[in-house]
């Protein structure tokens, strides 16, 4: 058997990899389109790589709507609009936390042989979040991202 070339060889990602972002009072404030004020959630590795859990908490007193993109080098890649009710994953009335990826809040995204959905990103892409309007004075909303890198 010939051995195979570079372009034949599959790459796994299966280099774990993962961040928090945190979008903090009015410091996070983004308008679509703009990587302005954004908060990095995870940065993709030489490779590539698949963001296969996006999720947020926030210990805001109101819903907070949240604005999530891809940015590459200097290109904003919009992928949508998340609402995060008030005080989700916060307190025993809202426990649960928001699944950006449960194929509601954000459409269209690729999905894997588990059937469940995820980011894929290019080498160096860095996915980013930010409100669509100033949180409460002292409230967070904290992004959290976990995934893999392809290997190099």
């Amino acid at each position: 058997m010939a051995d195979l070339s570079a372009g034949q060889i599959p790459k796994v990602a299966n280099v774990p990899n993962g961040g928090v972002g945190l979008i903090a009072a009015s410091s996070n404030t983004v308008t679509l389109g703009s990587n302005t004020n954004a908060a990095t959630v995870y940065t993709a590795g030489a490779s590539g790589g698949r963001i296969e859990t996006l999720s947020a908490v926030t210990d805001d007193t109101v819903t907070v709507d949240v604005y999530v993109f891809i940015y590459r080098s200097t290109t904003v890649i919009p992928l949508g609009l998340v609402n995060v009710p008030l005080s989700s994953g916060n307190t025993n009335a809202a426990k649960y936390n928001v699944d950006f990826l449960d194929g509601i809040a954000i459409t269209g995204l690729p999905i894997d042989n588990n059937g469940k959905r995820y980011i894929p990103l290019m080498a160096g892409d860095i996915l980013k979040v930010g409100a669509k309007a100033n949180l409460t004075s002292a409230k967070t909303v904290w992004v959290q991202a976990q995934g893999s890198d392809y290997q190099a």
